[in-house]
């Protein structure tokens, strides 16, 4: 598999895994001072190859695993989709992993009842008819990047609307089947045990991992704390207004 991977800073590694439709380019802003940062991009994403038939959580942990085993143990910080990749991969190969930051991530949304009542599956939807109409259109990513500030307005930074505009033009659009048809993290395990040190930063808005998850969470892992930020929507590392909450909170964890 050839997966777009980025490296940047000098100290013990950090691995940084992206949300779904997004890619390395949401995290080139961050890197923590006396931290390597690694940027991995999942495969049907960003400048990764494509693999149709592969996009589900065991393919995107698949990937995840291939960098670690490079760059040896590593901190692994992920957002949403990323951060159920990076507790699958803590759970399954615990020898890869010291420290596991997660960004309001959606650990119990592969379940049906619960993708079923997912209040993003409409925004998935616009999403992917936004992308084959851009795609098909052969859109540039300065005008899709317009679309989203003119959606997002300063909500988020000028730096997440292009990351953004340049994930989506280079998205496989399979990726998207695979949220809608509710695949994606349907093998999500939220019942085993997670031995690492682990933070979830949970957004207060809209979230991806709700106050009934976080209950659910508390019964099974007792030990993982949950830190809210008030006000934040799910993309809490690209929001304008909660970027420096989130910095400290990743910051304080790794430090």
């Amino acid at each position: 598999m050839n997966l777009h991977v980025e490296s940047e800073g000098e100290g013990e590694p950090v691995l940084f895994l992206h949300g779904v439709s997004g890619s390395a380019a949401t995290y080139r802003w961050l890197v923590p001072e006396g931290f390597r940062a690694v940027r991995l991009t999942f495969r049907g994403h960003g400048a990764s190859a494509r693999a149709p038939g592969t996009y589900r959580l065991a393919d995107y942990a698949e990937d995840a695993v291939s960098v670690l085993e490079e760059i040896g143990p590593a901190a692994v910080v992920g957002h949403s989709l990323g951060g159920v990749v990076a507790w699958t991969v803590a759970q399954q190969r615990p020898e890869l992993v010291t420290q596991l930051f997660m960004e309001d991530p959606p650990l119990f949304m592969g379940e049906p009842d619960e993708h079923a009542q997912n209040p993003a599956i409409p925004h998935f939807h616009e999403q992917q008819a936004a992308v084959r109409t851009w795609q098909a259109a052969g859109t540039s990513e300065a005008q899709i990047e317009a679309d989203l500030a003119a959606e997002y307005g300063t909500v988020q930074t000028p730096e997440a609307l292009a990351s953004r505009a340049y994930a989506l033009r280079h998205l496989d659009p399979e990726v998207l089947d695979r949220v809608l048809d509710g695949s994606t993290l349907a093998a999500t395990d939220t019942r085993s045990p997670v031995s690492v040190p682990t933070l979830v930063v949970g957004a207060d808005v809209a979230p991806a991992f709700p106050p009934a998850h976080e209950a659910r969470l508390a019964a099974t892992h007792p030990d993982v704390p949950v830190v809210r930020i008030a006000g934040a929507p799910h993309t809490i590392h690209d929001t304008a207004a909660v970027r420096d909450q989130y910095v400290a909170q990743l910051l304080a964890f790794l430090t």
